[in-house]
């Protein structure tokens, strides 16, 4: 990394890698999030964790990754 250019430090730095030594982050390009009950659903929008994803449009995985970026 020591001599990559500064644009390409600039798009490659703070990148998570797997032991897999991929050059970028999975991206999610769908997901859904299932309930057993209307009940259940709500009690997870009230309570859900600064790290847990609950609804899409709230945030998800690859958002995320952008935002630590």
């Amino acid at each position: 990394m020591d001599d990559w250019k500064t644009a390409t430090r600039l798009v490659h730095a703070g990148t998570r890698r797997s032991q897999y030594g991929e050059m970028s982050e999975a991206i999610f390009l769908t997901q859904g999030f299932v309930y057993d009950s209307a009940e259940q659903a709500e009690a997870r929008f009230i309570e859900a964790g600064p790290d847990e994803f609950i609804y899409a449009r709230y945030g998800n995985p690859t958002v995320r990754m952008f935002e630590d970026r």
